[in-house]
């Protein structure tokens, strides 16, 4: 008895085609017609480039507000009567058992007071200023706060109401023109006519960034007890505002709500006004994500119209190569073989096209931070860039269906009679 013969190996070519002879294929095609495959590409290009661009410009921005939050306002919760529920200073102080209820939380507790003053730009002519009360040695209590010349007033100064004042960036260039404002008198007057005089003795760094105007009024900062002695209208032992400094650990959410207690226990649901930077960082994230989704889909309309600019091309790609479709399925090539090779296609297409676009968005994200302020952080998530070159992918893939599949489907013996 003869012994077996063994089954012969299934010959190279197209009868035996596997996918990475279609990957060889379909990378030779679309070299082989530059021109084309860039045109096709170039909507994916700008598609993927705006989408990736809006999404990280989105977070670049929201990193930059809170930078600049934190910057002028740090980590804090802020306490002031519920001017939105008809209450004012005078129907919602603060009082000093309330500041001494806060002490027990962990922060460093700012009580502050807030008058109007005058000063003279030349005889008979007045401006207002903003009077503010503080504790002393403020930079320590909350670090936002920062001197650029001379020193902050001491708790021994504040605790004996002594005449000095500490001014904003703003009222040194407003009450001092052109001259050094550290050990001067700055002459102010109450809106009854009583003069005060004010040793200066610093001056504070003028906030930075996006919000640096919300601190760039002129203001003079003085001791809380020189204003109860002096002011009109000032009450001892009553404050109209609170800035609670958070210290390092402090979750800020918990103390918001240990704060509301205190208050809620004292005097009731709605009299007083509890707030912290972390609840505006997060209505400010809320904002960004909804312009960032809607700059996203606005962006993603181009990838739309890149990817049936994919499937104009590859139908036409269909056309042109009918002869060469209908010879491979004569040598052997089955239909999904036709098919993948045209899928493969368009997808490349849109891979390639994906990775230029996140190179020229990276580009881009790279120049804006150099370049603009606002933008200090740069960003390019890893997330990002992977949703959009799926998202690409899928357009190739969705948009090359249509025209694999007339490949696919085209009679040999018709394919070969064309012309």
């Amino acid at each position: 008895m003869n012994p077996a013969r063994p089954t012969p190996a299934a010959p190279a070519g197209p009868m035996g085609m596997n996918p990475l002879e279609n990957f060889r294929m379909a990378f030779e095609s679309l070299w082989g017609n530059k021109l084309r495959s860039f045109l096709a590409l170039l909507g994916i290009v700008i598609g993927v480039f705006a989408v990736t661009a809006m999404i990280s410009l989105g977070q670049m921005a929201t990193a930059g507000i809170t930078q600049d939050l934190e910057a002028i306002a740090g980590r804090s919760i802020f306490v002031q009567p519920n001017f939105n529920e008809g209450q004012d200073f005078s129907t919602a102080p603060i009082r000093q058992e309330d500041i001494l209820a806060l002490q027990t939380l962990p922060a460093a507790v700012i009580p502050q007071l807030f008058t109007s003053a005058q000063y003279e730009v030349r005889p008979g002519t007045r401006r207002s200023i903003q009077l503010q009360g503080t504790p002393g040695d403020l930079p320590r209590l909350d670090p936002t706060n920062k001197l650029a010349k001379g020193r902050y007033f001491s708790e021994a100064e504040a605790r004996g109401g002594l005449a000095v004042a500490v001014l904003s960036d703003r009222a040194a260039r407003d009450l001092f023109p052109g001259r050094e404002a550290v050990g001067q008198v700055a002459r102010l007057y109450y809106p009854n006519g009583a003069r005060l005089e004010l040793t200066v003795v610093g001056v504070l760094q003028p906030p930075g960034g996006l919000f640096g105007g919300l601190g760039a009024a002129a203001t003079v900062y003085v001791p809380n007890e020189l204003i109860w002695n002096t002011s009109p209208t000032a009450r001892k032992g009553q404050y109209d505002f609170v800035v609670l400094s958070l210290k390092k650990g402090a979750d800020a959410r918990q103390v918001t709500r240990q704060v509301q207690r205190i208050f809620e226990g004292r005097y009731g649901k709605g009299k007083y006004q509890i707030a912290s930077t972390e609840s505006f960082q997060d209505t400010l994230r809320s904002i960004t994500l909804i312009l960032q989704a809607l700059l996203g889909a606005i962006a993603g309309l181009s990838l739309l119209v890149g990817g049936i600019g994919i499937m104009n091309i590859m139908l036409v790609s269909v056309t042109e190569r009918t002869r060469e479709i209908g010879l491979r399925k004569a040598l052997g090539a089955t239909s999904s073989q036709i098919r993948q090779q045209f899928l493969i296609e368009a997808v490349v297409l849109t891979l390639v096209g994906g990775l230029l676009g996140v190179v020229l968005a990276a580009g881009l994200l790279l120049v804006i931070t150099a370049t603009v302020p606002f933008f200090k952080v740069f960003i390019l998530n890893p997330a990002t860039v992977l949703l959009a070159l799926a998202v690409s992918a899928l357009v190739g893939l969705f948009f090359g269906v249509w025209p694999a599949a007339r490949a696919a489907a085209l009679d040999p013996i018709e394919a070969l009679r064309y012309e």
